[in-house]
């Protein structure tokens, strides 16, 4: 199998290797465990056709199953008694030019075979000037010690520059966007919560193709600022003079990291012996930390300390806070869709 280049030369690609075509990207590395190499949409029935996901049906249909909260379509493997035996999910962008899928499934037990693709009908790039895309974001996480999936759905917004750079090797323009309120949500929709901003960070863009690759992606933790999640992203301009941009991401961090708030209290009696009550006097660490680790949502107020005895003196009063971690990490898939803004 080849892989053809804007030039029309060929190069030669491994055994299965779906990206044969600058117009149609595939988030592709069996060593990951990252195999899918076909999806088909069919609008007649509303069902996508996959291809190369273990588990997911001898046919690899997916049926319109329900939305997730802001609109986007959630597609669910078919099953039988004997077939499609690990249930496997996939989001689906659609716009007058692109198509962009992520799909996976949280039955195996670690993140799994999964995959993404982004594709165009069509493609021409303006002469020049600055652009503004705004739309939306979807994917999936997975876990690499338990199962469980998680939808999450977001706002992106991505800028671009056509003649940013002096023309070297085919690379003129130039990217970079941010991911914004980023939601997770369980399958029936259950534990709606959100995740921090993910930062797009600059790549460069063929002129001739649309085509950009290998641009980094992170996010930042909520107690200290150090990156939460890191990966990349690979996409395409689409339509005429750039009407809109597909990308997919893939990134890898703790599953979750969430803060706790207590109050911890100084006091003295009369007869001046004095102590301390905190927030965590009668609630056990190992308690919360088994709590993220299920998933669940930590306090999200500020716990009362206790102990303080009658007729005692506060001597100071503080609320401070304490990181819970995960144990194990996640790893989300996702595909991100955008129009070009008109001023």
């Amino acid at each position: 199998m080849t892989a053809t280049a804007p030039d029309g030369s060929t190069e030669p690609l491994e055994p299965g290797d779906p990206n044969t075509t600058v117009s149609s990207k595939f988030l592709w590395d069996p060593a990951r465990s990252l195999t899918m190499n076909s999806v088909v949409y069919d609008e007649a029935t509303d069902t996508l056709t996959i291809n190369n996901l273990p588990f997911d049906g001898p046919d690899g249909k997916y049926d319109h199953v329900a939305d997730a909260p802001d609109g986007t379509p959630i597609y669910a493997s078919r099953q039988t008694s004997t077939t499609g035996l690990l249930k496997h999910y996939a989001l689906f962008l659609r716009s007058d030019y692109i198509e962009a899928t992520a799909a996976g499934s949280g039955d195996w037990g670690d993140y799994g075979n999964a995959g993404a693709n982004v594709n165009r009908s069509s493609f021409s790039l303006p002469s020049s000037g600055e652009y503004v895309y705004v739309g939306d974001y979807a994917g999936l996480r997975t876990f690499d010690e338990k199962g469980g999936i998680e939808l999450v759905t977001g706002d992106m917004e991505l800028i671009l520059d056509i003649l940013d750079f002096d023309p070297l090797n085919g690379i003129q323009g130039d990217i970079i966007g941010t991911i914004t309120n980023r939601t997770r949500v369980n399958v029936d929709g259950t534990d709606d919560r959100d995740l921090p901003d993910v930062y797009l960070k600059e790549v460069s863009f063929d002129s001739s193709t649309g085509v950009f690759e290998g641009g980094a992606v992170e996010s930042y933790r909520p107690d200290n600022g150090d990156p939460w999640s890191t990966g990349t992203y690979d996409g395409m301009l689409a339509g005429p003079d750039a009407a809109e941009v597909g990308a997919y991401l893939i990134m890898e961090g703790l599953a979750d990291i969430q803060i706790i708030s207590y109050q911890v209290v100084d006091w003295t009696l009369p007869d001046g012996s004095s102590g301390t009550a905190s927030g965590l006097d009668t609630i056990d660490a190992d308690a919360f930390q088994d709590l993220i680790n299920a998933g669940g949502t930590l306090p999200t107020g500020v716990i009362a300390a206790v102990g303080v005895p009658a007729g005692a003196t506060i001597v100071s009063d503080t609320v401070e806070t304490q990181t819970f971690e995960t144990e194990y990490k996640a790893q989300e898939i996702g595909v991100l869709v955008g129009d070009q803004v008109i001023p």
